[in-house]
């Protein structure tokens, strides 16, 4: 078995430490409590436990002082040069972790950590794994919809997290890269050790990427609450825009966009329109709200004390309507008692500015004129607040109106 170890400072931009150290101390994200941290990441020669083996384990930990000091963490990896060594490499990850920690991880919920399971006890090996766990996979695969990504793989985000891997090959090309280095390690040293750098390369930089997820999350704590203030930054024909101001950074080159038409019954001409935030060219993000032009209503809320008339197809109210042709006039239904609004309007998930409209009676977001913005400058934190709320919430898609 070869095993490597390395400081984690001599790979990683001194910048990454400190973003570790608040992401492991924010229980919305690490829900760890006090157990030690443990990154990891297995390579194996095929998808399936009981006919594949584990070559190849690397993981980012304290170092045996059991510093919590992430500059002082160390990397490590040990490495199957047989593949009679398997039980030996997965013994000796097992016996590196600290007695009581967590294992950090991308989707090793589904393959990392069972297959280790299934593994050590086809082996026969009396391996008890951590109980706790977080899988980044799980927390992160909620910008996929947001960011309009075609898949949430760990290499699809890391550009967002400023990684930049050299590692070209995937996993599947290094179960053949595998059996090769084992051939070559036979009869051609030097090309087994090509093979063999190839491997452990992809396998630290699989790790190396993970831990550098840690910056997307300034993304979500800014989206949860993490907004300092809004600045009203443009007014114009299309759309209000504000600069998001925070001590937390934008992930680079990331844009959300959330579609009104989950949250409102657009009207057919208003399809597509949609919330987003992207960074401007000085990196700061910019929520951008576009202005709704499509007439909308507002519902009373009292609509019983409305009747409706049927030639004319609106409401009076019940003391106007005592005075009218019963035969001309009838209580009104809910959906019938409205007034219209003509002109711009924003979205708004609930009722800062007043009065508020919409596009149908039961849309979860409430629209007001455009207008009443500029007037309420002290209104614009709570405001754009809430609008960010909006990017990581699932809801169903609404049918369009007409």
């Amino acid at each position: 078995m070869r095993y490597v170890e390395q400081p984690l400072h001599e790979l990683v931009p001194e910048s990454l430490f400190s973003k570790l150290s608040v992401w492991l101390s924010d229980e919305r994200y690490c829900p760890i409590g006090s157990a030690s941290p443990v990154w990891f990441d297995i390579e194996t020669t095929g998808l399936s436990a009981l006919s594949s083996s584990v070559y190849m384990i690397g993981a980012i930990a304290p170092s045996a002082t059991s510093d919590p000091e992430p500059r002082n963490w160390v990397f490590r990896q040990w490495f199957a040069e047989r593949p009679s060594e398997e039980a030996e490499v997965i013994t000796a990850f097992s016996g590196s972790l600290p007695e009581h920690c967590a294992l950090l991880h991308f989707n090793g919920t589904t393959f990392d950590i069972p297959f280790l399971r299934d593994r050590s006890r086809a082996l026969g090996l009396p391996v008890t794994w951590p109980s706790v766990s977080v899988d980044l996979y799980t927390q992160l695969r909620r910008l996929k919809t947001p960011a309009a990504l075609a898949s949430c793989r760990q290499k699809d985000l890391e550009p967002y997290a400023g990684y930049d891997r050299e590692d070209p090959y995937d996993g599947g090309e290094l179960i053949r890269f595998y059996s090769e280095f084992v051939g070559f390690s036979k009869i051609h040293k030097p090309e087994a050790e090509d093979r063999y750098r190839d491997l452990a390369r992809h396998n630290r930089e699989d790790l190396l990427g993970l831990v550098s997820l840690v910056r997307i999350y300034d993304c979500f704590a800014l989206l949860d609450g993490g907004l300092d203030d809004a600045e009203l930054i443009s007014y114009n024909e299309d759309a209000a825009e504000f600069q998001l101001l925070s001590s937390l950074s934008w992930p680079a080159g990331l844009t959300l966009s959330k579609p009104l038409d989950k949250l409102l019954t657009l009207p057919d001409r208003l399809l597509g329109t949609s919330l987003s935030v992207a960074a401007d060219a000085d990196g700061r993000p910019v929520l951008r709200v576009p202005f709704l032009t499509e007439p909308a209503k507002h519902f009373y809320p009292n609509f019983k004390d409305y009747y409706y008339l049927t030639v004319e197809g609106k409401v009076v109210h019940k003391s106007i309507a005592s005075y009218m042709d019963r035969a001309y006039c009838r209580p009104a239904k809910r959906d019938e008692a409205f007034d219209w609004f003509r002109g711009e309007l924003l979205p708004q998930p609930f009722e800062l500015f007043a009065p508020s409209f919409s596009y149908g009676i039961k849309d979860e977001c409430l629209l007001f004129p455009g207008r009443e913005l500029p007037k309420h400058p002290e209104r614009h934190t709570d405001y754009v607040a809430s609008l960010l709320s909006l990017f990581l919430k699932s809801s169903a898609k609404r049918s369009s109106g007409k």
